[in-house]
């Protein structure tokens, strides 16, 4: 294997996969500015892997530059990368000013599974509920409508306002979402309260896979899309998801999911990107003992059925933190539990 110098030296003279190379090296370091130079520079010399890279850099790293990353991003669609086809998809749907923009999500999904991507294949079929390589007709047998139809939901409490809704997500989709996670997860982190910057803290023991943007797909994008509507606010106050992972002896032990505005690192957030207003669980799977929501405050413990979901306000009726949340995901005493965690800012339109 190379050492990063003889990357740097066959890189600098011109070497296209050292210069690839290079780049994700650099970005596994945290180095970002660097490594985009070096996708840059892979990317001027005909590289669409180097190009889907540079992307991924502006749309999911700071300093962020959206419009290029998707600009980029498109780029190394339109010269066949299939990977880049597939984050074109989601990119898509999610853009809900998009005229059309279910259709054009399916155009790249289709294009992506034609060009070889596994992943954008299985997501056919799972859409579909069909099987087969026959990419056009799997695509001709996704019901949009029903992928985005809310779903009966039940209050369980009005003050603070607790909301469980059954059938949530169809199994098909906790087992995908469970899949796409495994593997990926890291130590879970909480926020710094000096700081704002994301630690790792004693209690809190699980771990937690991020799903960013170029991590999307368009069975994430309809879950988000329905959540926005369960909470009535646009979808660009639902920050990125996660997949929660504990195992036996793993758990987040009593806290709460609003920004205390008198700590300097939450209030520059909330100054920032507003106030974490409210809490969507999708519980994953049920197959595991223990491992309850558990309000503390509220002599409340909930425990969802694999695809039932829980809805939680974070602020009172006057939008200021309410302490009656203060909850805690209990450790399981058997098995594993695997839960999708969607928190959702105040929308700052106003």
């Amino acid at each position: 294997m190379d050492t990063l110098a003889t990357l740097e030296q066959r890189a600098a003279g011109g070497d296209t996969g050292a210069q690839l190379a290079l780049a994700r090296a650099l970005e596994a370091q945290e180095k970002t500015l660097a490594a985009r130079g070096w996708y840059a520079r892979a990317a001027q010399s005909g590289s669409a892997e180097a190009l889907r890279g540079l992307a991924a850099s502006l749309l999911s790293q700071e300093p962020f530059e959206i419009q290029n990353g998707m600009r980029f991003m498109r780029g190394a669609a339109e010269q066949g990368d299939a990977d880049a086809m597939h984050v074109c998809a989601a990119l898509a749907a999610q853009d809900e000013n998009l005229p059309g923009n279910w259709n054009a999500a399916l155009d790249f999904l289709v294009a992506a599974a034609a060009r070889g991507s596994a992943l954008a294949r299985d997501e056919l079929r799972l859409l579909s509920g069909g099987e087969g390589e026959d990419w056009p007709r799997l695509r001709a047998g996704i019901d949009i409508e029903a992928w985005l139809a809310r779903r009966p939901a039940t209050v369980l409490r009005e003050s603070p306002r607790l909301t469980a809704i059954a059938d949530f997500a169809p199994p098909r989709v906790c087992d995908w979402l469970i899949a796409r996670a495994r593997g990926r997860g890291r130590r879970a982190r909480v926020y710094d309260p000096v700081t704002g910057g994301a630690t790792v803290e004693d209690h809190r023991t699980n771990t937690a896979a991020n799903f960013d943007i170029v991590n999307w797909d368009l069975p994430i994008v309809f879950l988000r899309r329905r959540i926005a509507r369960e909470v009535g606010l646009p979808t660009p106050c639902l920050e990125h998801p996660m997949v929660l992972h504990y195992v036996v002896g793993q758990a987040f032990e009593p806290h709460y999911d609003f920004l205390d505005p008198a700590m300097p690192g939450p209030a520059r957030e909330i100054a920032q990107k507003g106030q974490r207003v409210a809490t969507f669980l999708l519980y994953l799977n049920d197959d595991y003992e223990g491992a309850e929501t558990e309000f503390l405050e509220l002599g409340i413990k909930h425990r969802g059925r694999k695809g039932d979901a829980l809805l939680f306000w974070n602020l009172d009726a006057e939008g200021r933190p309410d302490l009656r949340t203060r909850h805690a995901g209990r450790t399981p005493s058997a098995g594993e539990k695997w839960i999708l965690s969607q928190w959702i800012r105040e929308s700052r339109a106003s």
